[in-house]
């Protein structure tokens, strides 16, 4: 049975406990303690402890040498459509998310279903297609949509909640800056275990005083992949107020839609001061009146207001002096370094909504790709301001450069400084993958090395015995998609180096049928807990759990949790075993399975508000440079991920899907996202020593562990080895592995974690795990363990062969 196989028994009994001791602890007696030193209390209202964002009870679970050419592949290329970006003289093919994958409902052999263990949240209808649309289930404003809908949403710098505290009704806001950071479990440690920021510092609730007395109704709507809506009604009378939630939003801004609400802003750390400024200049649509309060933790914040007439009422309370006029808006930010005036050319203008854009351009060299904001209201500078993540103003293009505003900057949560942007959109350019990342082994320093005679004959002599012994057919029939992906990706590996490496035309043709039989019980939707699409939310889930709502089902694929780790181990395996039919056998494994691979693509990546049956990149991030894994759960820390590894595998998945099948536009979108998850990948969850994103008493972990919106916690859900919490971030090891991991990090988190020696301890698929990893920055010892012949098979994790293990460190130089 493979590692995590074995390890699925200890996650259904024990992963309660485990969150027990991991998350709740530390974040309810040191949240609490850490809240009250954070806060100094000035009455009773602010002494009062948090009750509506408590922790939810969790259930988830050198440069590179020049390699040799690779020998062209007979891919189908589309044609390429050309048009120039902005003022560069690059020319870019086509907007790589102007059209859907497809329009057309999911493959007829997934049935649809009604039926959903997570109920719909009630949502305001903004027009008539809003709200049939499919929702976002990984999407970083998920609390506001399950549960109490009261928990923290993080946009960053800021996070904001729904909150519910009499006296504090509407919509609250926070920022935490280094110095609150909390660390554990004891914090004199170099490297501690994890690191959080405290949540529900109420510093600023916008609301009305008729919450505080009349009934209301809170829903969400409009949204979007990177926005939603919140709006807040009476329910006895008119009285509206609305809100737009974007990531990297630099105001929080409410409209107060009619006259029906008295608006007000509320603190529950208080107002020690609040001063008028008076009124700014012409600000386009409106003129904006100035205000800044000083709250008693010394924290100075801006407020903005296209009406006049805001006062302190008592150290928790600001309001109008009369009610709203129709369209009233108000807008609060963080002063950031003592310049009271920092924000006024841009006050008045905020963002509604973000749109995705990208382009590759001629030579598939290097991308660009960026959101544009459509803003309500005006500014005198006739630009909003956004907040900016270190992997974006890292790689913003040129056209950017006259758009920071020099000196503004916030602490992120867990991705270091952000900075601001006067601007309407983002631009980010990166350069993609090398071309010879393709399906053969590479690694950043040999590239591909090609193999000798030593190492065929050695591949050879194991892959007649591995290949031969393998039933992938009946290995691959269990209860799990994520079980079922990795053992036919096993199987796709070694059917590529039989095929590709061995050139053994027998053993590949008898394998693939093999392989085609097993993708068949899948393809067919005939799998112990098959697939259905259920209508809801909209997506592509196991049927396991999906009636009784056991979340232990298949690691909680109803729920939609980690959609991009399961079905991107199918994706990638089709996309090998297609390859190999197409030179071996009959070429029909393409039609059989095309519509099916790309309905699971469309459910996690699908690129287009086109298609109408799943929501855009459901799993990947484009504001915060990763994928998300955790889905439809409230949780006091955000989303969150603990592989790295299988989340760039998804994408390296589609790339090659799209390389195969001549589908220029998923070759170009996974070759895109995994330029991008290089960057913020090595910022935020991989640390080499000269990392400055993390805090540095955290880094020498060099690895994040799980990476939340709000804390990092060097920890997996199944268990606390160092092993798990190093190795969930290498597997499965593949010729991408290098592009993401360079040998730098690998030799010092091998080093540092003394890896070497861990290893000797290991007797269990953990340990080629480790030693695989190795290959790309040491492959001549990599090449020497898996080819010993006292390796035994229990050092091989379930979706590892030592047929491939020995391809890829022989094709980086692992046995010259």
């Amino acid at each position: 049975m493979g590692v995590l196989s074995h390890l699925k028994g200890k996650l259904e009994n024990k992963l309660e406990s485990k969150l027990e001791e991991l998350r709740i602890s530390h974040n309810s007696e040191q949240q609490q303690q850490h809240q009250q030193q954070q806060q100094q209390p000035v009455n009773q209202n602010y002494q009062q402890s948090y009750n509506e964002t408590q922790y939810a009870s969790s259930k988830y679970d050198r440069p590179p040498a020049s390699a040799p050419e690779i020998p062209s592949r007979d891919y189908v290329k589309s044609s390429n459509k050309r048009f120039n970006l902005g003022s560069t003289n690059e020319v870019f093919t086509d907007d790589l998310f102007s059209s859907p994958i497809s329009n057309q409902p999911p493959v007829s052999q997934i049935p649809q279903t009604a039926t959903h263990p997570v109920k719909l949240p009630e949502r305001y209808k903004s027009s008539s297609s809003d709200i049939d649309r499919p929702i976002q289930t990984n999407n970083f404003y998920g609390n506001f949509l399950v549960d109490e809908q009261n928990l923290p949403v993080w946009t960053h710098p800021y996070s904001v909640w729904q909150s519910k505290d009499d006296q504090f009704k509407g919509l609250a806001i926070s920022h935490t800056s280094n110095a609150q950071k909390v660390f554990g479990d004891d914090p004199a440690s170099n490297p501690v275990k994890y690191f959080f920021n405290p949540v529900a510092i109420c510093s600023i609730v916008l609301g009305a005083l008729e919450f505080q007395n009349e009934s209301y109704t809170f829903k969400v709507g409009e949204l979007e992949r990177f926005s939603c809506g919140l709006n807040w009604q009476l329910n006895n009378r008119p009285g509206s107020m609305t809100s737009h939630i974007l990531q990297g939003m630099g105001f929080i801004t409410v409209v107060y839609e009619n006259t029906g609400l008295t608006p007000a802003i509320g603190s529950k750390v208080g107002f020690q001061n609040f001063e008028s400024c008076g009124k700014l200049g012409n600000n386009g649509n409106d003129s904006m009146w100035k205000f800044i309060c000083t709250l008693f933790d010394g924290v100075k914040w801006v407020v903005f207001s296209n009406k006049e007439g805001l006062t302190m009422r008592n150290p928790n309370l600001i309001s109008m002096n009369s009610n709203s006029d129709k369209g009233t808006i108000i807008q609060v930010a963080k002063l950031t370094n003592g310049d009271v005036n920092q924000y006024d050319l841009v006050a008045g203008s905020y963002p509604t909504a973000m749109s995705l854009f990208g382009q590759v351009n001629a030579s598939g060299e290097s991308a660009k790709y960026g959101f544009k904001y459509q803003t309500s209201g005006g500014s005198q500078s006739g630009e909003t301001i956004q907040w900016a993540l270190p992997h974006q103003y890292l790689a913003f293009d040129e056209c950017m450069n006259d758009k920071e505003i020099k000196g503004m900057v916030l602490d992120s949560t867990c991705k270091g400084v952000m900075k601001a942007y006067c601007c309407s959109e983002f631009v980010m350019a990166e350069t993609l993958p090398s071309p010879q990342i393709q399906f053969d082994p590479w690694s950043e320093t040999k590239g591909f090395t090609g193999y000798s005679k030593e190492a065929l004959d050695k591949i050879r002599q194991v892959a007649e015995t591995e290949v031969g012994g393998f039933d992938v057919i009946n290995a691959s029939n269990t209860d799990s998609m994520y079980t079922a992906g990795k053992i036919l990706d096993k199987g796709a590996f070694m059917l590529f180096v039989v095929a590709r490496v061995l050139k053994d035309a027998g053993l590949t043709k008898t394998f693939l049928e093999k392989m085609k039989t097993a993708f068949e019980r899948f393809i067919s939707n005939r799998q112990q807990s098959p697939l259905a699409y259920e209508t809801n939310w909209k997506g592509i889930v196991s049927t396991a759990g999906l009636k009784d709502g056991n979340f232990y089902c298949d690691f909680g694929n109803c729920f939609y949790n980690d959609h991009h780790f399961h079905y991107g181990y199918h994706i990638h395996a089709a996309a090998l075993v297609c390859l190999v039919d197409r030179e071996f056998g009959d070429g029909s494994f393409y039609d059989k399975c095309k519509d099916w691979i790309e309905t699971l693509i469309r459910d996690v990546a699908n690129p287009s508000t086109l298609d109408k049956y799943f929501p855009v990149f459901r799993s990947f991030d484009f504001y915060n440079g990763h994928s998300f894994a955790n889905g439809l759960f409230a949780h006091g820390d955000g989303k969150d991920e603990e592989s790295s590894s299988e989340d760039y595998h998804c994408y390296y998945g589609i790339k090659l899907w799209g390389m195969v099948t001549g589908n220029d536009q998923l070759e170009k979108i996974g070759s895109l996202i995994l330029a991008i998850e290089k960057r913020a990948m090595n910022l935020y969850m991989l640390y080499t020593s000269d990392n400055t994103t993390v805090p540095d008493n955290f880094k020498a972990n060099k690895v994040s562990g799980i990476l939340f919106e709000n804390k990092i916690d060097h920890a997996t859900y199944f268990g606390m080895n160092k092993e798990y919490i190093h190795g969930i971030h290498m597997l499965p090891t593949t010729p991408i592995s290098s592009y993401i991991r360079s040998s730098r990090f690998i030799m010092e988190e091998w080093n540092d974690m003394k890896l070497g020696d861990l290893v000797q301890t290991i007797d269990d698929g953990w340990k080629g795990i480790l030693m695989l990893n190795l290959a790309d920055a040491d492959p001549q010892t990599s090449w020497k363990f898996f080819s010993s012949d006292q390796f035994q098979e229990r050092w091989l994790d379930n979706g590892m062969s030592r047929t491939w293990s020995l391809a890829l460190c022989a094709g980086v130089g692992g046995c010259p």
